[in-house]
């Protein structure tokens, strides 16, 4: 990871084209000012790229999901069939662009940093650490069967299969409020971790190979299921990008292949279905009538409605950040939300009176009908609002700036670090990446940290003891 000229140069026009854009804003020319800041935000990505030395890092997939954020909802709403309808009108497509303009700068600025620091030549190709391959699949599997174990407890405690038909919502709303409950979804995060990094520093036959994937689902299929059931994207997809992050961890992607650019297609396809089919799942599994799902899928309007990026779920970042600056409230928090934030992991039996998020501060105020749906139900909120909600304009550029360099430290360490707790730690901060646009900021390195301890912890338990066997056997 290093700052080579041609970096410079890139960084550089992404400035200025950025900086384009928030002046076109300011003087209302929308139409060029959104072309601008495409430019930018697609020219980011392959700074990323050209900075780290491959596609397949947090870096990479933070600048993608960046991209898909910031354009969906003002494309859709400017030139196509527009954002939901409880978003209030009209659309300050200016304002939105000029602060993401200055969130690209802060980010472009902040992975420079990073890169013209001096640090040891590393290969982007490295070999794999001598971690212990079966030790680290016994703990995949027992963290899955934990995990599924912890799905179906929750799934008997919130009431079945009732609770499941009534919708994501609903059911997350009612796991949410169960006190100690196991948290199934942080646990299959760390089972999956553990598993691609077992495949990845082992050399085994297919056959070997696709034996350990099949076992891992078997291990983890209650809590697949109950996640396919109510249709829950993010924890599905974040799955399957932890496996081929930690797969490939050693050996990662320095060309964008067609044979992926085809399985990002699919991927992306097979999520738009999920989301689109899965208000109905409680009814069909309830009637059994598979009619209804014919039905739906022989419309074309299904089709164009799925597979819009604005229509599903990607318009909230603008539409969030609208329906703020419209109410016109400028009172700065200056940094109380981010406060907030860290005391999220608390649990409430423990602290009953826990401050709430800034996300949900933001759906009370703006769309309290969302609340009766379920305590986690909601519009989602925006990374860029909460940014401009502390510290005002000048604020975005200073904290997307600092998520720059912690990216680049990031970046950095995945190359230089051979800790299995790292790499399990990357690896599960992963969905980060992904979210970190539709919500606030509250504590994202907490849990990462602390299922990369238990899992480490684990690891090096179970290495001693196999160790001390061997001796033992070896003196007797």
């Amino acid at each position: 990871m290093k700052l080579t000229l041609y970096n410079v140069l890139l960084g550089l026009i992404i400035g200025l084209t950025a900086c384009m854009s928030a002046f076109l804003s300011i003087l209302q020319e929308t139409d060029l000012a959104l072309a601008f800041y495409a430019i930018a935000a697609i020219l980011l990505i392959f700074l990323g790229r050209s900075i780290t030395g491959n596609y397949s890092n947090f870096t990479i997939i933070f600048f993608i999901f960046s991209a898909l954020y910031s354009l969906s909802g003002p494309i859709a709403a400017r030139y196509g069939d527009g954002i939901p309808e409880f978003y209030p009108t009209p659309y300050l497509f200016d304002e939105f662009f000029l602060h993401y303009s200055l969130a690209v700068i802060g980010l472009t600025l902040g992975l420079m940093f990073v890169a013209a620091l001096k640090s040891p030549s590393i290969s982007v190709t490295r070999l794999a650490p001598a971690w212990n391959r079966k030790t680290l699949l016994k703990l995949s599997y027992a963290f899955a069967v934990t995990a599924s174990f912890g799905e179906i407890v929750n799934f008997i405690r919130v009431g079945g299969f009732a609770a499941i038909y009534a919708g994501k919502a609903a059911y997350h709303s009612a796991v949410s409020e169960l006190p100690g409950t196991l948290p199934s979804t942080l646990i299959i995060l760390l089972s999956i971790a553990l598993l691609a990094l077992s495949l990845s520093v082992s050399n085994m036959s297919r056959k070997r190979w696709a034996r350990s994937v099949v076992m891992w689902i078997i291990s983890s299929l209650p809590l697949i299921l109950s996640l396919l059931i109510i249709g829950d994207r993010a924890t599905l997809l974040s799955i399957i990008v932890i496996f081929i992050v930690g797969h490939i961890f050693f050996s990662p992607i320095k060309r964008i292949e067609v044979k992926w650019v085809a399985f990002g297609v699919f991927i992306y396809f097979m999520m738009a279905f999920l989301y689109g089919v899965r208000s109905h799942f409680g009814l069909i599994l309830t009637t059994g009538e598979l009619k209804i799902l014919m039905t739906l899928i022989s419309e074309p309007t299904f089709w164009i409605n799925i597979l819009n990026p604005a229509s599903n779920d990607f318009h909230c970042a603008f539409g969030n950040f609208n329906t703020y600056i419209l109410s016109g409230t400028s009172d700065l928090r200056l940094g109380e939300s981010y406060l907030k934030g860290l005391t999220m992991p608390i649990p409430r039996f423990i602290w009953p009176d826990k401050p709430q998020s800034i996300g949900y501060d933001f759906r009370d105020t703006f769309f309290p009908d969302w609340a009766q749906q379920g305590i986690s139900a909601g519009t989602a909120y925006s990374s860029l609002l909460e940014a401009y909600l502390n510290f005002g304009t000048i604020g975005v550029l200073i904290v997307y700036l600092l998520l720059g360099i912690f990216m680049g430290y990031l970046e950095r360490t995945r190359f230089q670090s051979r800790s299995l707790m790292f790499a399990v730690f990357y690896l599960i901060l992963l969905p980060v990446a992904m979210t970190f646009h539709r919500i606030d900021l509250g504590n994202p390195i907490f849990w990462p940290l602390l299922m990369a301890f238990v899992g480490s912890g684990l690891y090096i338990l179970i290495n001693s003891l196999s160790k001390r066997k061997l001796t033992h056997r070896w003196e007797d």
